[in-house]
């Protein structure tokens, strides 16, 4: 048996069975064109795949889960992100992760964290308020995203040697290959409220056009990074804050990037009264926003924005630089 073992500072040692990566997992399987068939399919393959059956879709779940999907959501089309990646051929994309870091030995990992395994069930859609419901659903990839992006480094010769998924601390600890141990916050940006209410206006065949200002967009991306800051400002060490944007939201950010329209040096927000509204309702989570923002960025030392492509291709587009040392 292969396995690939890794320690870093945290004390938190990842063993990864490179075997079982590598192993014809029932997961690992074939688009299903028949979505009248995928549940059925579904049902099949999780019973031999302890990604499916002992974190995405637990027994606790399965029955639920089950029963939603026999109907179709006829108000906003929502369905399971695991059926619609088995229907697409990337169902091992989401699996994956799950296999290398949360499952030994076809169980869940004794250490992983208890909240970490219970976000990471697939009970999203099940919200009776259909935007509540998409809300929960960026949440549900949030989850996914640190998973996915911890695979990602590996990808490009990195070396994963602490999670958020096995301990407190941040999302990512990881070795580069030049031996540099870095810190990484994950923030994931999905379709946003008004991008989906707009959705649901053109499905039910109501007027759907309108304009979502760029500087507000931009505005947003910046305080994702601060909240990245925030979060990595306790770990004594290279700080990366790791923007993870899904591709049906990138055109809201890719014009204001790359053209440079924030100093990522010295940032500040762009006046706009709906921006203002905005922060108010941030004040209890953050009462210096404001006045903090440029020192909290600049401690971090870059921040990397992410695309996220169609089935889940993770893509490094812009890595900007902060200030910090």
């Amino acid at each position: 048996m292969n396995s690939k073992a890794s320690s870093g500072e945290s004390g938190i040692v990842i063993i990864v069975n490179v075997d079982s990566l590598s192993s014809a997992c029932a997961c690992m399987t074939r688009p299903v064109d028949d979505q009248e068939e995928s549940i059925v399919t579904l049902e099949t393959i999780r019973t031999g795949c302890p990604a499916l059956r002992s974190v995405f879709l637990p027994d606790d779940a399965w029955p639920k889960f089950k029963v939603w999907h026999q109907n179709r959501d006829v108000v906003a089309a929502h369905r399971s992100m695991l059926l619609l990646a088995l229907e697409r051929g990337h169902l091992a994309r989401l699996t994956s992760s799950i296999h290398r870091y949360l499952i030994k030995n076809t169980a869940v990992r004794p250490e992983v964290r208890r909240q970490y395994v219970k976000d990471l069930a697939e009970r999203w859609m099940y919200h009776p308020d259909v935007l509540e419901r998409h809300r929960r659903s960026r949440g549900f990839n949030g989850r996914i995203a640190e998973l996915q992006c911890a695979e990602w480094l590996e990808t490009r010769g990195w070396t994963v040697v602490g999670l958020e998924a096995l301990r407190q601390g941040p999302d990512i600890e990881a070795k580069s290959d030049s031996g540099m141990m870095s810190a990484l916050e994950i923030k994931f940006i999905g379709s946003q409220d008004y991008d989906f209410e707009a959705i649901l206006c053109s499905m039910a065949g109501k007027p759907s056009v309108g304009v979502v200002s760029p500087y507000i967009a931009i505005n947003y991306l910046l305080f994702r990074v601060y909240e990245a800051s925030k979060q990595l400002a306790a770990f004594n060490g290279h700080r990366i804050a790791a923007l993870v944007i899904d591709d049906l939201t990138w055109s809201r950010f890719d014009i204001q990037l790359k053209h440079g329209w924030v100093d990522w040096t010295n940032p500040v927000f762009f006046e706009n009264p709906e921006w203002e509204a905005f922060i108010t309702t941030q004040q209890s989570r953050y009462p210096n926003l404001c006045s903090e923002l440029r020192s909290v960025v600049r401690q971090i030392h870059k921040a990397w924005v992410i695309r996220r492509k169609y089935g889940y291709e993770y893509h490094l587009a812009y890595e900007l630089q902060t200030g910090g040392t």
